[in-house]
């Protein structure tokens, strides 16, 4: 299984555009949020532009929102992206698990985002779905990156990522993680045998592929050809 991963396109369609042109054959794209610009606007074009992509390819998408991306967002119906918020989905033998939200910014009607909602997301979604979570079955989609590795540092150099996500890693042991936000922190990192990628902000002409057989994940980070 072959798979797109983009993140924080913040409304930048033309980068995405080229992007979507570089990349002919994939099973899935995964979004890991911040589709909107820093204004909260143009993230129903991305969306139009992704689900035309997916239509041509005859794949799916799963995205979810980020700190920039406004409610609306979640109700929003694409027919071959599904957008994801302490929800699940599946692709193929695989459980998506979908939690939005930047760490530390205003996320749909909470002032700050603490590791505390975290936990209640992670919660809510252990409580309806953790029965279909088995070791190494599922994928783990969301924005804010886990604690304390190499895709949550900030150029402080301090480490700004979720304790509770990494918790929900350490125990649950999905096979790969995608998040964005720290947008210096484009990078592949490990917990376990768990696979974390942060594929880079789009806006500026990252992207990433990973290709699934079995455990064996293969991870490439590609910028954009012609920007």
């Amino acid at each position: 299984m072959k798979l797109l991963l983009l993140s924080d396109i913040h409304g930048r369609t033309s980068t995405l555009e080229r992007t979507l042109k570089e990349v002919e054959e994939v099973d899935a794209v995964l979004v890991a949020g911040d589709l909107s610009s820093y204004a909260g606007l143009k993230w129903d074009y991305v969306l139009s532009m992704l689900s035309k992509y997916c239509k041509q390819k005859n794949v799916i998408a799963f995205i979810v929102p980020g700190n920039v991306d406004p409610p609306a967002l979640l109700n929003a119906r694409y027919g071959n992206v599904s957008v994801l918020h302490a929800s699940t989905s599946t692709l193929g033998k695989y459980v998506v698990v979908g939690i939005g939200g930047g760490v530390g910014f205003s996320f749909w009607r909470v002032t700050k985002l603490t590791d505390n909602e975290f936990e209640r997301f992670i919660n809510s979604i252990l409580r309806e779905y953790g029965s279909g979570l088995a070791p190494y079955s599922w994928l783990l989609l969301t924005h804010t990156p886990p604690y304390g590795t190499k895709l949550d540092i900030m150029y402080t150099g301090e480490h700004v990522g979720s304790k509770a996500l990494r918790t929900l890693i350490e125990v649950r042991k999905p096979l790969l993680v995608v998040s964005g936000h720290i947008h210096e922190s484009r990078n592949v990192d490990y917990i376990g045998k768990t696979v974390l990628v942060n594929p880079g902000p789009n806006y500026k002409g990252f992207y990433a592929l990973a290709e699934i057989n079995g455990m064996d994940i293969k991870v490439e980070l590609l910028s954009v050809r012609r920007l």
